[in-house]
C-alpha cells in the first residue's frame, strides 16, 4: 500500500472518531464534575416538583402544548392565505396547487387535534367515572354519642 493511502485511511478514521467517540463515550458538559454537583442538581428538581401540585404541572404542560399548536395552525393558515393570494396576484397554476396543498394540510392537521381531543375526552371519562364512587355507594357514617 502507498503511504498516501494509509495516510488518507488515517485521517478519515480521525474525522469519524471525531465525531462518533462523544456519542459513545457521553458528553463531557453533561456529566458532573463532582457527585456534590449531581446531588444538587436532583435535589432542586425534586424541590421544583414538590413546590408545584402535579396537576399544575400538568397543566404548565398542556399550555405549551396548546400554544405550540396554535401557533403551527397559525403558521399553516398564514401559508395558505398567502399562496392563495399569490396565485390569485400572479394568475400562477404552481402557487394554486401549492395553497391547495397547504389547505389539505390544515385540514388535516385540524382532524387529527380533534381525534386527539376526542381521545383524551374518552380517557379522562374512563378513568375518573372508574375511580370516583358514587354518593349511594359510599358507607353511611353515624356518630353515636355516649
Amino acid at each position: 500500500m502507498d503511504t498516501s493511502v494509509i495516510i488518507g485511511l488515517l485521517v478519515i478514521a480521525a474525522v469519524w472518531s471525531v465525531y462518533l467517540l462523544p456519542v459513545v463515550f457521553g458528553d463531557r458538559r453533561d456529566a458532573p464534575l463532582h457527585s456534590t454537583q449531581e446531588f444538587d442538581r436532583w435535589s432542586h428538581v425534586v424541590a421544583d416538583v414538590q413546590r408545584h401540585s402535579p396537576l399544575e404541572l400538568a397543566k404548565n404542560g398542556r399550555d405549551v402544548i396548546r400554544r405550540r399548536r396554535r401557533r403551527t395552525l397559525g403558521v399553516l393558515l398564514v401559508a395558505t392565505l398567502a399562496s392563495f393570494g399569490y396565485a390569485w396576484y400572479a394568475n400562477s397554476l404552481i402557487w394554486l396547487l401549492v395553497g391547495l396543498l397547504l389547505s389539505s394540510l390544515v385540514m388535516l392537521y385540524v382532524a387529527a387535534l380533534a381525534h386527539m381531543k376526542q381521545r383524551r375526552l374518552q380517557r379522562l371519562e374512563v378513568t375518573h367515572v372508574a375511580e370516583r364512587p358514587t354518593e349511594w355507594e359510599e358507607p353511611q357514617i353515624r356518630v353515636i354519642a355516649n
